[in-house]
């Protein structure tokens, strides 16, 4: 049975207006996870991203209980599904610079996405979003840079700071193996929750990783790069510009496997 996309304001329906009226300010920000069996794979880091980004963007926190409660409304008992939480602030094109922000919650849950398994080509281009370590809704810039790779026959872009370091991905980090740990880009980049989830993983399996600067001509260093969020928590870079890897069914399983070492948690 087909899963229709549902669109929740503060636990209620709402109109198009009032959507557009909150979409328009461009200023907010948001998560996205897959559920599955009522379950999400890194829930409490979404909770405490939606919490922490709450607060930076608009001084006031956001309760994990809430943000449970809505998810739960808007499914309505549909057991897998993908799920967006967006959160705005309630004054509108001129938030306050002092007093903290009512907030205003949209949950969008539509059909679940399923999992790309095919390697991508990425090129590097600079760029660096504003404020990296919150996922805000100013997302021109990530589209831009993916169309024009798509346009240079690229599958997508990967971002290199005003330094030269690779950072991350228009919408997912960037791991590296060396042959026996993995190796996260030192730079200023959203902690993606699937990135979180992989190193709680690591630690489980008892895969090293570390923090290192890797630049566009360090990749070839390499043997194995991959993407990772919401949808694709593993999926194999076959190059980046010039710098190609070969398929690697063996490490793609082995980082698959520490996704998987992490429980999902219940919604309920």
């Amino acid at each position: 049975m087909s899963v229709r996309t549902v669109t929740e304001l503060d636990g209620a329906g709402t109109t198009a207006d009032r959507l557009w009226a909150l979409a328009a300010t461009n200023y907010g920000h948001f998560t996205s996870m897959q559920v599955r069996d009522g379950l999400v794979r890194g829930l409490g880091h979404h909770l405490d991203r939606l919490d922490r980004q709450s607060r930076e963007l608009f001084g006031r926190g956001l309760a994990g209980d809430r943000v449970r409660e809505l998810v739960r409304h808007a499914l309505a008992g549909t057991p897998d599904a993908s799920v967006r939480v967006t959160v705005y602030s309630g004054e509108g094109r001129q938030p306050s610079a002092v007093a903290p922000a009512e907030l205003h919650v949209v949950v969008t849950a539509g059909p679940p996405a399923p999992a790309q398994t095919s390697p991508v080509r990425v090129c590097t281009v600079p760029y660096e979003r504003d404020l990296p370590s919150v996922k805000h809704v100013a997302t021109f810039g990530l589209t831009y840079h993916w169309r024009r790779a798509r346009a240079l026959g690229f599958d997508d872009a990967l971002f290199v700071d005003r330094n030269g370091l690779v950072s991350e991905g228009t919408v997912w980090n960037v791991g590296f193996f060396d042959g026996s740990r993995v190796i996260w880009p030192e730079a200023a980049v959203l902690p993606g929750v699937s990135m979180l989830v992989l190193r709680d993983g690591l630690g489980r399996i008892g895969v090293p990783w570390e923090v290192r600067q890797v630049t566009p001509e360090t990749t070839g260093d390499f043997s194995y790069a991959f993407s990772c969020n919401s949808i694709n928590p593993v999926r194999q870079l076959s190059a980046v510009d010039s710098v190609t890897f070969a398929p690697d069914a063996a490490v793609t399983g082995m980082v698959a496997s520490a996704y998987d070492a992490v429980p999902a948690e219940p919604l309920a």
